[in-house]
Formats: C-alpha cells, structure tokens, sequence
C-alpha cells in the first residue's frame, strides 16, 4: 500500500480545490499538488473554504485530514471508513482475539514505549535511563504492576525536574499535546487503511473513545514527540506560547526516522508497519510486533 509523502499545513485564508487528480491551494495564486503525493493536511486556519467533494476524493487516497480547534489544537481527523475489503473480516478477528495474546502484545507496546524513554534520556544526555531499561524487564503480561505509569512518572521528572506535571498549563505540555496529536492521526488514519476497528484496542477500552487501538499503538511513538520538544523548549519558557513557526516545527516530527528491525524509517512507514504487524498478529495469533525504535532526529532522506 502507498503512502504519500508530503505533510501541507494550512496556516492562511486559502480556497482548497480537486482538479485533475491535484490538490489546488488557492491563495491569490494557485499552487498544485498531485494527489498522490500527499500524506496528509492540516487545516488550522478557520476561514479555509473546501467542498464536500474535497473531502470525498482524499478519502479515496486514503489522505488524512487534521482540523484543528480555536487553541490550534488538532481535534477532527476525517479518515477513510471502509477502504478495505476485508474489513469485516478484521472485524471479527479483533472482536475475538482472546485475552491472553491481547496482554501479550500490550506487554510489548508497553517494554518498547519504556525503551524509548530510556533512550530519550539518553539522546538528551539526561540521567535516568539506567533505571528506564530496568524497568523494562520489570514489564508483566498485561502489565498488571502498572510499570508504564511508574516510568512515565520517574521519566518526566528526570526531564523537567520534580515540579513539572503533565497537567501544567504550560508551554512544554502544549507543544507535547500537538505533536501527540499529529502522530495520533497518523497512526488512526494507518489502522482504518489497514481494515483494522479504531475504537477496538489492546488496551484501551473507552466506550467514548472511537480511537482506543490509535492511543495503544501511539505509545512507542510519544518519545520521538518528547524528545523533538526537549530540544526546541526551555522549562523556563513559562510564559511563552506556540507560534505558527513552533507549530510548524512540531508538525515536521511527521518527516523524521525511528528504526524498525535495525532499518530507519520515515515515521508514517513505521506507523504503517505496526498496524500491519497488528492485525498479522491478530490473525495469525503471534505475538510479535513491529515496533520503533528511537534514534537521533533525522528528518527521512528519500534516495
């Protein structure tokens, strides 16, 4: 299945047309760009004008559509509903994977995700990561000890020192929860692609969340948002707020490399290859999953 490979941002008051299988950017003069090549948009702007029939025409390409809310927050993904026919399928192997191989895979998600903090502390030249990798191995099937919230809690603090909570109205936590939000939509926009049920999760299982499997496998991938926010914000930024320019940056995390089985890739290949893995695993009952890595940031080099 391919994917697009180029991320537009719609920061301005712009007409979005279809014409001829590109995407027309109307601002005064007109920009064009194949369908084909796109991965997906962000709209931020809300005075953008589109029709129904836009909306349609990248659904069949499989494009995701983030609109964002008046704090610039992403908070609607427009996804494709049935792209796959074997959806049904899916359907049922998801309804029926039995408990055992759900904990299972969950334990991975969970040991890869701690891994990563490990490494993100270590990329950042931080202390902590000694003790991230120990509680690797500490991981249960199903993780029944609540390791992951215990390292989430030590991790954070060994980041932004003791007084920093996740819940802080706070320039870090704002740039977090918009990367969060970018790779969350990636990540939903892949499992639909791949006929799998958002709202069906490993983990999660929230009769109000439609996206339960995107915020499983969304895990491994938050350090790479982590680590891109550690490097580009101060703590001491108390007072500041995220610029389009910031924003932009933040939404360039979707151009970078993690590694999966030794190879580096582009994040969306990556998102792509979990869920695959995902729903392989589900129909083959394995346990294994393809999972990312966390490398230095790299934005991908296409050869």
């Amino acid at each position: 299945m391919s994917m697009g490979f180029r991320n537009i941002k719609i920061d301005s008051h712009v007409k979005l047309q279809i014409k001829n299988q590109q995407l027309l950017i109307d601002e005064g003069e007109e920009i064009q760009i194949p369908l084909e090549d796109i991965n997906c948009i962000l709209i931020e702007n809300q005075t953008v004008t589109l029709s129904a029939y836009l909306l349609q025409k990248l659904a069949d390409m499989g494009i995701a559509l983030y609109v964002c809310d008046e704090k610039h927050l992403p908070n609607a993904v427009l996804l494709p509903m049935v792209r796959h026919s074997r959806h049904f399928k899916i359907l049922k192997y998801q309804m029926e994977a039995a408990k055992p191989l759900q904990k299972r895979l969950w334990q991975q998600i969970v040991i890869q995700k701690i891994k990563n903090q490990a490494l993100c502390l270590e990329l950042l030249g931080r202390e902590g990561a000694k003790e991230l990798f120990a509680m690797c191995r500490e991981v249960q099937s199903g993780d029944r000890t609540h390791v992951e919230a215990k390292a989430a809690a030590f991790y954070f603090k060994s980041m932004y020192g003791i007084g920093f909570s996740r819940g802080n109205d706070h320039i870090i936590n704002s740039a977090l929860n918009y990367g969060y939000a970018i790779v969350r939509g990636l990540i939903a926009r892949s499992i639909v692609c791949y006929g799998l049920e958002p709202s069906i999760g490993v983990f999660h299982c929230s009769e109000l969340n439609s996206y339960n499997l995107a915020d499983d496998l969304i895990e491994p991938f938050r350090p790479l948002v982590d680590l891109y926010v550690s490097q580009h914000y101060d703590i001491s930024e108390i007072d500041s707020v995220l610029t389009p320019e910031a924003k932009r940056g933040i939404f360039g995390i979707i151009n970078f490399d993690m590694d999966v089985e030794g190879e580096k890739r582009i994040i969306s290949n990556c998102v792509d290859m979990l869920a695959a893995s995902y729903s392989s695993a589900l129909q083959e009952r394995r346990t294994d999953l393809d999972l990312p890595e966390l490398i230095q940031l790299q934005v991908h080099r296409y050869e």
